[in-house]
């Protein structure tokens, strides 16, 4: 490349830059940006329920201490198109009036009861619903997740189309600044499950998205259900393994005009504790052409971040100019994938260099307490990590 004249990225030093660079020099860009193409290539979306009666269902909902939450997910099921036959939430140990609340709703609600020995809370109350569903369409849904009017409707629409199972990863509705920090997990947790990548089908889903799984009652006990995966953290992830094991097919989609949610309201200290407890674990679970693309693009963003650092400052035009460049496009390519996951605007992918320290400090601490500690913390719960989990 020749000088340019100005570290400042004004649009003739942008045109300057691109029309210096070498073929070579493309190409390398190009490679370098390929990555975060290919990990979220195609995020599939459920379609438009059809005219069909669709067959009733019933809503379970693992429920500890869910006062804040639950409130907002059983307003939004009343106001749905195709109203599930029953719903019951099941209260594991809440010390709140998640009960309560559900009980005013109209809902059935179960007393969990005491856990069984080798049980996790989650898969415990899932087990104890799923036994006491009155419908053979079972929806599994968390307790701080909100359909949209029709979101039933398209989850059921896509059961009819597909079989098998259906599991969405909702839209993540952040609602300050400090929840947009896990913008970077969000990403990471829908490409990890190997189906958005450009690669498509060729890779098998490495399982079930944990807040919305749509089954059967027969694929779920052929399965082994939550039983089957009573002790795993990653319940979600090892319950489509299962599926997939027992020839049952796994479609996984994500939640716009689906479902949201609001995933970590507490703040920061809640999305620590939150997303340390499944993110060793449940990255280490991709396929290995997934995992390469992940180490590669957050390589590139750490390096954008550097040049940017590095010469930002220097008042060396032609470094300075080409840093700043470097940076937009990914933050650029950042957005578009953000897109695709929640409401992160331009503003979360600009300031991506903080996301991306919380994502390390986050995955650190995760890599500590699933393979060092061997146990981690969730809603005032020491949950030890077996060594064979699920």
């Amino acid at each position: 490349m020749q000088p340019v004249s100005t570290a400042v990225l004004t649009p003739g030093a942008l045109s300057a830059i691109i029309t210096a660079m070498r073929p070579w020099q493309i190409v390398e860009l190009a490679l370098l940006l390929a990555p975060g193409l290919l990990l979220l290539w195609r995020v599939r979306t459920c379609r438009e329920r059809g005219r069909r009666r669709p067959p009733a269902f019933s809503v379970i909902v693992p429920a500890r201490n869910e006062e804040s939450s639950l409130p907002f997910l059983l307003a939004s099921l009343k106001r749905q198109s195709v109203k599930p036959a029953e719903i019951l939430v099941v209260d594991d140990g809440s010390s709140d009036a998640t009960g309560p609340i559900a009980a005013r709703a109209g809902c059935r609600v179960l007393a969990a009861g005491r856990r069984p020995r080798g049980w996790l809370g989650k898969t415990w109350a899932c087990w104890v619903g799923a036994r006491s569903a009155r419908h053979e369409l079972l929806l599994f849904l968390d307790a701080d997740t909100r359909l949209e009017p029709d979101g039933c409707g398209r989850m059921l629409a896509e059961k009819a189309a597909h079989g098998g199972v259906v599991t969405v990863q909702p839209w993540h509705q952040a609602g300050s600044a400090a929840e947009k920090l896990s913008s970077l997990l969000n990403i990471i947790a829908m490409a990890a499950i190997n189906t958005f990548t450009a690669f498509g089908e060729a890779l098998p889903p490495a399982g079930c998205f944990g807040p919305c799984i749509l089954c059967s009652r027969t694929d779920y006990l052929r399965a082994g259900g939550h039983r089957a995966v009573r002790a795993s953290v990653l319940e979600d992830i090892d319950l489509g393994r299962r599926f997939l094991a027992a020839g049952i097919a796994v479609h996984c989609f994500g939640g716009m005009r689906t479902i949201r949610f609001r995933m970590y309201p507490g703040g920061v200290p809640q999305q620590v504790e939150g997303w340390s407890k499944n993110m060793a674990r449940g990255a280490a679970g991709s396929h290995p052409l997934v995992l390469v693309c992940l180490a590669l693009w957050l390589s590139g963003l750490f390096s954008a971040c550097f040049f940017a650092a590095r010469w930002g400052g220097t008042g060396v035009p032609l470094a300075a100019s080409e840093a700043g460049f470097f940076y937009l496009l990914y933050a650029a390519e950042l957005l578009w994938m953000l897109k695709k996951t929640g409401n992160f605007g331009p503003l979360s992918a600009l300031l991506y260099p903080l996301h991306l320290l919380f994502f390390l400090f986050v995955f650190l601490r995760s890599l500590v307490l699933t393979y060092v500690v061997r146990a981690v913390t969730w809603k005032g719960r020491l949950i030890p990590r077996p060594d064979q989990g699920g």
